[in-house]
């Protein structure tokens, strides 16, 4: 996992209020959505930034069904 920098701005009402009900609706965390966009910002305005890092292990294998005799 990539170490994240701890950071504070301010946000008007209305747009956090839009990021609180994609959370409820969607279960994407506040943080997460402003990645997202700020990542297609800065690719919009020609800024390369590194992908974030994708999972450390692999998913796990599906468990095969017994069949019943």
């Amino acid at each position: 996992m990539s170490p994240k920098e701890l950071t504070a701005f301010r946000v008007e009402a209305d747009i956090m209020a839009g990021l609180r009900r994609v959370k409820d609706r969607d279960g994407v965390p506040l943080s997460v959505q402003i990645d997202r966009a700020l990542r297609v910002w800065l690719e919009a305005k020609g800024v390369t930034v590194n992908n974030p890092a994708k999972a450390s292990r692999p998913a796990p294998k599906p468990t095969p069904r017994r069949r019943r005799a």
